[in-house]
């Protein structure tokens, strides 16, 4: 799901900058966008998946509440410097066209260390699995149907604080609020699988999950032909509950589709998606540079939609190179079957780079 994602936003990216104003009007470019606009939501819905995973196992160890607060403060803080240290590298190199208010603009990573910390902190303080479901999906829930009330709300908040917890007016931002409920529905259904795996049930809960997916979507997509839905600040891509409905259950049918195919036969073989995905971090931050950076500047706006399609040809597989030399890099010798099969293991579960 991570390399999906990774692979959705790269294209996503490339078409959003490198395509000319008059081929931003047809289907294929929306078609595109939409699909780009998929990405974060997965990688969110991820981080709570891999957060119940991390400390369901720590659990099970004896972890006591404060290293399990310890650990969750560790992902989140190493998250978020990641986040201004791409930040400041991008202010360097795309001087003097870079501004540094750029610097503090709260972004996917900044949302991802963030809803790590909210979510994880949260999750301590429920010992019991069963309790943690609930928790989650009720806070989830809330978020979903606040969210028109609560992403308007302004008051005496310094102005930095304010763009983390619903973005300051600022639609662009990925704030807490709403961001938060993707990955607060990750971490209650990452609880919820783990518990289906331990009754040997995996299978079923999934299918359950997809046809959970597919109400979702269908209640989104019904909602948004009832004015009575469009209530506080409503924008349909940030604040509406429908919109959120929509993205959760294309998520959850997302999910059930990558389960089905680690079924298959033949699932043990290198996969191209798999490889991006333990190396998505790196994958975001290159393609950023490659995109929106120096590397391209008159491309920029400047190409028709064909052409742009063109450079996906190699774009694509100069990540997907570069993605096995970073999982793979000649210094590391995997002499035994268990080191090689350490390399199968899904980042989501233990990275702490969140994407």
């Amino acid at each position: 799901m991570r390399g999906l994602a990774a692979a959705i936003m790269l294209q996503g990216h490339v078409f959003e900058s490198w395509v000319r104003p008059q081929d931003r009007t047809g289907e294929w470019f929306w078609l595109s966008q939409f699909l780009g606009g998929l990405p974060a939501p997965v990688f969110l819905f991820l981080v709570g998946v891999s957060l119940a995973m991390v400390l369901d196992r720590m659990r099970s160890r004896g972890a006591t509440r404060l290293e399990l607060a310890a650990r969750v403060a560790r992902r989140g803080a190493w998250i978020l410097a990641l986040a201004y240290a791409f930040r400041i590298e991008q202010w360097l190199v795309w001087y003097p066209d870079s501004r540094w208010s750029d610097v503090f603009r709260v972004d996917t990573l900044n949302c991802i260390a963030v809803c790590t910390l909210a979510i994880g902190f949260f999750s301590v303080l429920f010992a019991a699995r069963l309790a943690n479901l609930v928790a989650m999906s009720t806070a989830a829930i809330a978020v979903v149907a606040l969210t028109p009330f609560l992403y308007p709300l302004r008051g005496d908040v310094h102005p930095l604080l304010l763009s983390y917890i619903n973005g300051g007016g600022e639609i662009s931002y990925f704030s807490l609020i709403p961001w938060v409920s993707f990955a607060l529905t990750g971490i209650a259904l990452g609880y919820a699988l783990i518990e289906a795996r331990e009754r040997h049930m995996e299978r079923r809960f999934l299918t359950w999950v997809a046809v959970f997916g597919i109400a979702c979507y269908s209640a989104g997509t019904l909602m948004s032909y009832f004015p009575i839905f469009e209530y506080g600040f409503f924008d349909y891509s940030v604040t509406s509950p429908h919109f959120f409905l929509f993205r959760i259950g294309l998520i959850l049918l997302i999910l059930y589709g990558g389960y089905m195919w680690s079924q298959r036969r033949g699932r043990e073989n290198w996969s191209p998606l798999q490889t991006i995905g333990r190396a998505s971090l790196l994958v975001y931050w290159l393609h950023i540079e490659i995109v929106y950076g120096r590397a391209f500047p008159h491309y920029s706006r400047a190409l028709d939609f064909a052409r742009a399609a063109q450079h996906l040809l190699w774009l694509g597989p100069a990540m997907l190179v570069i993605a096995v030399i970073w999982n793979r890099p000649p210094w590391r010798r995997q002499s035994t079957p268990e080191a090689r099969a350490s390399t199968m293991l899904p980042s989501m579960a233990g990275s702490d780079s969140g994407k």
